[in-house]
């Protein structure tokens, strides 16, 4: 890190680092509601050919991107973890902010357990999909969803309560 630092001051790569983070989070945000979208609103399939031709991009398009953004985002969330352990957490306990600490450890556990779930959401997207499986694809997805909502959200708070720079 030394090296790094030689070149840039530490607040400036911890804020490339946390808004690199917010652009991954914005990315795999717009990729997992799309596909939850499309998950529980498919288009219709006898509108005519007008609606046809506007229809979405099939869901399964979106399980690797999903599965490629969310791997990265949540390693390199780990890794801002840590200066927020030391420098965010404290200053909340310390003026008893603990709706917001409260929110940031739930986000921890669902950004853990959406971890943990990828495997099972890698295999039920994977072709050929079989029809048996598609509630189980469209819970699935509707999880990954709301966690990655509920994380962009809490993570969010916490930032505006006392940024990773400051």
């Amino acid at each position: 890190m030394d090296i790094i630092f030689d070149y840039i001051r530490v607040d400036t790569f911890w804020n490339t680092l946390l808004f690199v983070h917010f652009v991954m989070a914005l990315s795999l945000l717009t990729a997992v509601t799309l596909q939850a979208v499309a998950v529980m609103m498919p288009a219709p399939q006898a509108a005519g050919n007008f609606i046809i031709g506007f229809s979405p991009v099939p869901a399964a398009s979106y399980a690797a991107v999903v599965v490629a953004l969310y791997v990265p985002q949540a390693l390199l969330g780990a890794w801002i973890y840590l200066k927020y352990r030391l420098y965010v957490r404290i200053p909340m306990e310390e003026l008893r902010h603990w709706w917001t600490l409260g929110a940031f450890e739930f986000k921890e556990h669902i950004v853990a357990m959406g971890f943990g779930l990828l495997p099972a959401y890698w295999y039920f997207w994977r072709e050929p999909m079989s029809e048996e499986h598609a509630a189980v694809r469209k819970w699935l997805t509707v999880f990954l969803a709301v966690s990655v909502w509920y994380a962009f959200l809490a993570g969010h708070v916490a930032n505006d309560f006392r940024g990773v720079g400051s």
